[in-house]
């Protein structure tokens, strides 16, 4: 599987760079000012833009047309992609799956629409999706692109709105006397020309955004990496970042794009995306952050608009008002806002822009790890007396000084201007904590207020009233979900973070944003406050000396200088602390004793197993089957009728039973009962600390060995309501895949043992071993393999999402492989012998062909001894036959040209000798091409016999044959030039199996050179020697000034090579009788 196609990620880089050097890439196109939205990439079905790297991978082909859909998108519009059309490969992730809601009995729910109420859910295994998509132009009975309508605003006062709502100090000239635009991060300032200096206003504008993309990558907005000098490759990386941003709000808002300042980078790009192909695919989506970024600052303009505009704060420095105090240990003081708009504007643009808020079914944005109390972060020292002392002294003292009222809003009036008076980095926390604690105890809206605005004061964001106090820190990288570029964690992704978000665990299980940061201990400091906030806000007094107990634990394991002993102390005060807990808790304790009995019931009763087929699984779940984990098995839920699954009915796991059965291509699960967990991805590391353990056969979480079931109950599948269902094994994952290119899977495909098989795709009359499909796949390391549709050119690399097999699973599934691959060949072997033995019986029926029939007529042919045809005269037979002379098949030209072989007959290795087999024994070369009508007119062309092989993929295999038979001939292969196909679908069979069946055997290449302008008209008119000489202006006579000399150079070649063996042959005995001779 060494020689399988490049991925897209390389794919796709390779080609953007050859862009780049030719300046040709999406964003090195000028565009000028005009109508928005009339250049970026989009579906008319769904009305949505392609973003991301799908955006510039579709940008990138070339076409004039904005609109790209799928086949079956563009078949419900009444239109159809034309035959022969490559579609563009796109990429999206799902995180999240429907079921069909039932009832305890098994019956659906339904809706007040009636029908089936339907309820989301996170997956375990996130699913990456290819599609495939082709342009308008390349789809036929597509309606023309509807004109937009004109725009409700000018792009101009509309730039100005956001540059104005952005707050950014943007400075135009400057004592510096420069009148280049530039971002200065050190004072955080735009640097402009003056506006006479630009010869338009869509100039400046396109210009002030470029910069305003800059802007965004400070370390209070999108903190990307800025520190880096002119020059520099990371210098680079950031200038491609906004040139491709500035391209997106150029379109968006209609005012144009001007690449032409920003042309001294290419060298860069091309450097960084052939270093690491991955650093596209990030530019991109940070391209798609910056522009949702800046977009997002008119809503932050409107929401200034639509407030009261009393007392509106005015900017001020805040610095003299800002108080840090050192605590016993580090500084943790996080990064504050100068201002209050500042914070405001910066929280609000965040959530506005980006739109951060975590939906239960974003499970890349789970996929991090979870903070709490068994999480691992940095918090205050306050292990000895005297530290634990000064913190309660410093707490105790803010709380004395402030009242619920008074934290509500806590602004000093200085000099006329409005400015927010930050407290010590604690006090500021027990502020937070005081509030959330209020909110805890039941005080209502008016305490959720006080909540919002100390968490907004002291933190810079709010916090959700229903936090559980569990933190998530992530880090982030880009990353395509649903086809449109978004944060994926790094982790996911494989990839190096860029930055590091913060979210808070809601009640639900949903996640909300709360701030990002631009380093790991930055966020990892944020965390440990929270966690400071969470632990003192606690309203359960043994709940709350737990997490102390388990911070001051972390505290004490990450110091350097604590001892051994410092360690055990810090463990037993944490297990004593939560014994405490767990014996002081009735309600822990009832819901234990219900969890071990419900898993003595489990363990002990008995249910009615189903043996589902993974293909039959959605035929099974509509019935109202379930999934079991405990059991791995699909099962007959309560009170449904059992007669209903009786075809999946298997023996049932009775008390005692020591096994069971494998489902449908996984293998018995271990002896031992395992307890299955239902764990959403993002929530996988917190399972795991629990004491969760990985079931890479399942792929399934379960409880392990050491597991705290207490801490695990959240996730037993009885709680966890809907769920995903069992994993995909590799050949019915691949076997998906072969469907998502229209392939018809039926009777033993996929066949996974690294050969190549055809399969039938969608449209066209079904057969078990032939059809316009093709894949190769195996099994061996982790399974991959490759799909092509020829019908529709559609074609995908595909690999395994799942874990590497388990090697008993392979090594049965590989003996299986090989066991089937012997039985297909003995019964392919019969059935070619049996097409053998009829067409040598049909060829007593047919008459040697005295005048040519119309196919030869329309080919310009004469007939050759060896070709047959019926007594009405209309049919050509050509037969197929070895290199040994046996004959195994014929090929049918009906007087339409249209061709066919005998059915179940072999063709690979066979051809047809024009003149017979004799003559071909007697040519002094061998002569080797596609079709009869090619071989037939080199043969009049050189006057000796000729080969036809029928087809591209046959030359090799003939050519191989034919020269092990005649090692003593030169050969020539006169392959077909078949541009139309290299034009369309980025291939050209004719030439390259030429030339690999002139590599297999030392031969020459010949391919039809055309008159000028011919080819280029009619590509796939002109593509052999035959057209050559009844299509092409050059004629018979072309074809022979093409042909004879190079066929006869390379037999005087041969000749003159085969004379020297012979001399040096003869002088061999003379020189061995003179050595032994030796001097006299």
């Amino acid at each position: 599987m060494n020689d399988l196609p490049k991925s897209l990620i390389e794919t796709i880089a390779e080609k953007l760079v050859a862009q780049l050097r030719e300046g040709t890439a999406p964003w090195q196109k000028p565009w000028q000012p005009g109508e928005p939205g009339a250049f970026l990439p989009f579906n008319p079905t769904t009305g949505k833009r392609y973003k991301g790297i799908n955006a510039l991978h579709l940008m990138s082909e070339g076409h004039a047309d904005q609109r790209w859909m799928t086949y079956k998108q563009a078949a419900s519009a009444g239109a159809q992609v034309r035959q022969g059309e490559k579609g563009t490969p796109i990429q999206y992730w799902k995180f999240s799956e429907e079921q069909g809601q039932t009832d305890a009995d098994g019956k659906p729910v339904l809706a007040s629409d009636g029908r089936q109420a339907r309820q989301s859910f996170r997956l375990e295994r996130p699913q990456m999706f290819f599609s495939t998509v082709f342009n308008a132009s390349q789809i036929d009975g597509l309606a023309p692109l509807a004109p937009r309508p004109p725009a409700a605003w000018a792009p101009a006062e509309r730039v100005e709105r956001i540059l104005q709502a952005s707050g950014a100090s943007i400075e135009h000239g400057g004592p510096e006397g420069r009148d280049s635009a530039f971002y200065r991060p050190s004072t955080d300032t735009i640097h402009l020309p003056g506006k006479e200096q630009f010869p338009t206003a869509d100039n400046y504008y396109a210009t002030a955004l470029h910069e305003l993309g800059h802007w965004t990558g400070h370390a209070s907005r999108l903190g990307r990496d800025l520190g880096h000098p002119f020059g520099s490759e990371e210098y680079a990386r950031e200038e491609l970042r906004a040139e491709i941003a500035s391209m997106l709000l150029g379109d968006e808002l209609g005012i144009g794009h001007d690449p032409g300042q920003h042309a001294a980078y290419v060298g860069s790009w091309i450097r960084a995306l052939q270093s690491d192909p991955l650093e596209i695919f990030r530019a991109a989506s940070g391209a798609e952050k910056i522009q949702a970024y800046v977009l997002g600052l008119e809503q932050v303009q409107l929401l200034g608009q639509a407030a009261s505009p009393q007392q509106a704060p005015v900017a001020a420095d805040a610095a003299p008002f800002i108080v840090r105090e050192r605590v016993g240990g580090k500084d943790l003081f996080s990064q504050s806002f100068a201002t209050l708009d500042e914070a405001a504007r910066c929280y609000v643009g965040k959530s506005q822009a980006a739109n951060r808020s975590m939906e239960a079914a974003d499970g890349r944005e789970l996929a991090g790890v979870v903070w709490g109390p068994d999480g691992d972060f940095e918090c205050e020292r306050f292990a000895s007396p005297e530290v634990g002392q000064a913190v309660a002294a410093a707490q105790e003292q803010h709380w004395q000084l402030t009242s619920a009222p008074e934290a509500e809003r806590r602004v000093e009036r200085v000099e006329g201007e409005t400015i927010m008076k930050a407290e010590t980095e604690n006090a500021g926390d027990s502020e937070v904590s005081l509030a959330r604690l209020q909110v805890l105890r039941g005080g209502g809206s008016e305490a959720g207020a006080v909540l919002d605005a100390a968490a907004m004061r002291q933190l810079g964001f709010s916090l959700p009233h229903d936090w559980t106090g569990r933190v998530m820190v992530q880090g982030m990288a880009t990353g395509e979900v649903d086809g449109e570029p978004q944060e994926a964690s790094a982790d996911q992704l494989g990839l190096r973070p860029e930055f590091w978000s913060v979210y808070a665990q809601q009640a639900d299980g949903r996640h909300q944003w709360l701030a990002d940061r631009g380093t790991q201990r930055e966020a990892v400091q944020l965390a440990g406050r929270l966690a400071l906030i969470d632990a003192h806000s606690e309203t359960d007094e043994r709940e709350k000396a737990v997490k102390l107990a388990r911070l001051h634990e972390e505290r004490v394991r990450r110091d350097p200088a604590s001892a051994a002993e410092d360690l055990v102390a810090a463990r037993e005060a944490r297990k004593g602390a939560e014994l405490a807990a767990v014996t002081g808790s009735a309600d822990l304790q009832r819901r234990v004793a219900q969890l071990e009995q419900g898993n003595g019931q489990a363990a002990h009763g008995t249910g009615i197993l189903l043996a589902v087929p993974f293909r039959e699984k959605d035929e099974a779940k509509a019935l109202g089957a379930r999934w079991d984990r405990a059991a791995q098995s699909w099962t007959v839920p309560p009170g449904a009728d059992p007669a209903v699954f009786e075809k999946w009915h298997r023996q049932p796991v009775a008390e005692g039973a020591g096994g069971q059965e494998p489902r449908d291509g996984v293998p018995a699960a271990p002896r031992q009962p395992r307890q299955y967990l239902a764990v959403p991805y993002g929530e996988r590391k917190l399972a795991k600390a629990a004491g969760a353990a990985w079931d890479k056969v399942a792929k399934s979480w379960y409880a392990g060995a050491k597991a705290n079931m207490a801490r695990l109950a959240r996730w037993m599948p009885a709680k966890a309501g809907l769920q995903q269902g069992p994993a995909m094994t590799a050949q019915e994952e691949f076997a998906d895949a072969l469907r998502s290119l229209r392939c018809v899977v039926s009777g033993e495909h996929p066949v996974m043992d690294g050969q190549k098989h055809r399969i039938t795709v969608e449209g066209e009359k079904h057969s078990e071993h032939s059809g316009s499909g093709f894949y190769v796949a195996h099994l061996d390391g982790h399974p991959a393999g490759h799909i092509k549709n020829n019908k529709t050119g559609e074609a995908m690399d595909w690999k395994y999402k799942g874990y590497a097999l388990d090697p008993e699973q392979k090594a049965r599934l590989q003996a299986e492989a090989a066991t089937r691959l012997q039985e297909r060949q003995a019964a392919q072997a019969q059935l070619q012998e049996a097409a053998a033995s009829r067409v040598v019986r049909q060829m007593a029926s047919l008459l040697p062909m005295a005048q040519p029939t119309p196919y030869l007529v329309s080919k310009g042919l004469e007939p050759t001894p060896g070709i047959f045809t019926d007594k009405a005269g209309k049919t050509s037979y050509i037969p197929a036959t070895d290199a040994d002379g046996k004959q195994w098949s014929m090929q049918y030209i009906g007087e339409d040209g249209s061709k066919r072989f005998a059915r179940d007959s072999r063709k690979t290795g066979c051809f047809h000798a024009v003149g017979g087999l004799e003559a071909l024994a007697r040519a002094p070369a061998l002569v080797i091409a596609e079709g009869y009508a090619t071989a037939a007119s080199l043969s009049k062309s050189v006057g000796f016999a000729t080969v036809a092989a029928f087809d591209s993929g046959n030359l090799p295999l003939v050519a191989k044959a034919l020269h092990g038979r005649f090692p003593g001939k030169p050969v020539i292969i006169a392959g077909d030039n078949d541009q139309h196909l290299e034009a369309t679908q980025g291939i050209n069979p004719g030439k390259a199996k030429a030339q690999e069946a002139a590599r297999l055997t030392g031969g020459r290449v010949l391919l039809p050179i055309f008159a000028p302008g011919e080819q280029a008209a009619d590509p796939k008119g002109y593509t052999d020697f035959n057209d050559l000489a009844t299509k092409s202006r050059l004629g018979m006579e072309g074809l022979d000034r093409q042909v004879r000399p190079a066929v006869q150079s390379e037999i005087e070649s041969r000749l003159a090579n085969a004379n020297q063996d012979a001399l040096s042959l003869a002088r061999e005995p003379l020189q061995r009788r003179l050595a032994r001779s030796g001097p006299q």
